[in-house]
């Protein structure tokens, strides 16, 4: 069949992706937004799927296949809904240090005729929700307006699940295997994946690429979370989920910053500590960590302080033993399960992440007490990676990455999804508030969570000990015990 070049390596990747739809049980549908050129397709669970073979498929599927992708070309629809109105953070004034310089204006950029394009985006759901929304509104206007500055470019976005089979990373590592010239030039990866993924070859380095004064302008643990082994491999562009702690006024005056003065002046404290699938809490982390303690080396082997693990585990023992902190805190999974107990002022402090404290905005903002008042936190989120190999194609991918971290743009998204911005400029324009200035500080102190195989061994010892400790009153130097055998033990197995 002659139809130049790479047509051959395109029709065996349709069949290949008609396949796998059937395989997956799902199918490919146009979404319901469109913005000038932008368009965005996501994939959509279908139930009762029944996996076929791939010689069935091709035996007797071929004509099908060919036509339900000619139709699919002519295919389009539009959304008619009025967006939401942006939520803000409510008005007050607390003091933000000043650390960039005003925008410059958008320059209009031709792309020549024989510039590579379109552009292709995989996103998430989380990126540009289904249902639409300002998230979603406001992600179509940054691709709307990097377009407008760049007449004659096309971004195309594609929608991918988050993980697992068919999932983002599935795809990257099937497509580059089977058909590379369909893969994306930008992609949202989860932070927690892509040391994974880059150590895999499917995303390629930035640096050289990608604006030094961007990454000065990141949090620390951003650019720690984009880093795979001394590369910078992603961008972190929202954190979620950032655990810290809340008080009651009422009850205490001053948030307690140390585990003495959670004792001594009798406050009352709830944390998750019944463990996530078998791992242990970000709480139990966090205690960790904040005495300088390490989780691995810089080859990735276990490298565990069994005195920072008993001083974390005798603090849980006396709380528990004091009534500073109440036994609830084994069945709670959780910070959501925290909160009711807080609301019924059943206690002075408790955790709570900062997407369940921008939902609800109440009570005053503190940092988790620790052993020796260091604050600290953990960072999950999405990070932006470069997948196109072209190095024709990069250099522009690289800039529509660029724009997508604009301060301004960068902090209305993240309000528009309760999340926080990896940028201190994004902090400039958002709301003042005095949880703004909180974080904007907190995240000084953030680590990024990992969770490589290692890690998760780690952690599933951790919570062994937190639940040997608290429920069957084993001492926490024998506790911490187990947990450096039993890493090590499978770790020279």
């Amino acid at each position: 069949m002659d139809g130049g070049p790479g047509l051959q390596s395109r029709l065996e990747l349709r069949l290949y992706l008609a396949a796998e739809k059937l395989e997956f049980g799902c199918s490919v549908v146009p979404c319901l937004r469109k913005t000038r050129r932008h368009a965005i397709m996501y994939q959509e669970d279908q139930p009762g799927g029944r996996p076929l073979r791939r010689k069935q498929i091709h035996r007797f599927l071929l004509p099908f296949i060919l036509l339900c992708e000619l139709a699919s070309l002519g295919s389009a629809c539009r959304s008619t809904a009025t967006p939401e109105r942006v939520p803000t953070l409510p008005a007050r004034t607390p003091e933000l240090p000043r650390t960039s310089a005003p925008l410059p204006s958008p320059t209009v950029t031709p792309v020549l005729p024989d510039a590579p394009q379109p552009l292709t985006v995989w996103i998430t759901e989380l990126v540009s929700p289904l249902e639409g929304g300002d998230a979603a509104r406001i992600f179509a206007q940054q691709i709307a307006a990097f377009e407008a500055t760049h007449p004659g470019l096309n971004i195309q976005v594609l929608l991918k699940k988050p993980e697992g089979k068919g999932g983002i990373q599935d795809f990257l590592a099937t497509a580059s295997a089977v058909a590379p010239a369909v893969l994306p030039d930008l992609v949202a990866l989860d932070t927690r994946f892509l040391p994974d993924v880059a150590r895999k070859g499917l995303v390629v380095p930035l640096d050289g690429l990608f604006s030094p004064d961007i990454q000065e302008d990141l949090y620390p643990f951003a650019i720690q979370a984009g880093t795979v082994d001394e590369q910078l491999m992603g961008v972190q562009f929202e954190v979620s989920d950032i655990e810290h702690a809340i008080y009651n006024s009422s009850k205490i005056t001053v948030a307690p910053l140390t585990w003495t003065e959670v004792f001594s002046i009798g406050a009352t404290y709830i944390f998750p500590a019944a463990g996530q699938d078998g791992l242990v809490n970000d709480a139990f982390l966090i205690q960790y960590l904040s005495t300088g303690a390490t989780l691995v080396d810089a080859n990735g082997d276990p490298a565990l302080d069994p005195e920072a693990l008993t001083d974390v585990l005798q603090f849980y023992q006396q709380g528990v033993e004091r009534g500073a902190i109440l036994t609830d805190v084994l069945s709670y999974a959780t910070v959501e399960n925290c909160w009711p107990k807080y609301l019924q002022a059943e206690v002075a402090l408790s955790n709570i992440s900062s997407d369940l404290y921008l939902a609800a905005m109440a009570s005053d903002a503190t940092a988790i007490p620790t052993r020796d008042g260091q604050a600290i936190a953990l960072s999950q989120g999405y990070a932006w990676a470069l997948t196109t190999l072209d190095l024709d194609r990069q250099p522009l991918a690289v800039k529509l990455l660029e724009w997508l971290m604009n301060p301004a743009s960068v902090a209305a998204w993240n309000q528009a999804v309760g999340h926080l911005p990896t940028r201190r400029a994004a902090f400039e324009q958002m709301t003042r508030d005095p949880y703004v200035a909180f974080m904007y500080h907190q995240l000084e102190y953030a680590m990024p969570y990992r969770s490589s195989e290692i890690h998760q061994r780690i952690y599933r010892a951790m919570q062994q000990a937190v639940d040997a400790v608290l429920r069957q009153r084993v001492p926490p130097e024998m506790a911490a015990e187990t947990v450096l055998e039993a890493v090590y033990h499978e770790t020279s197995r």
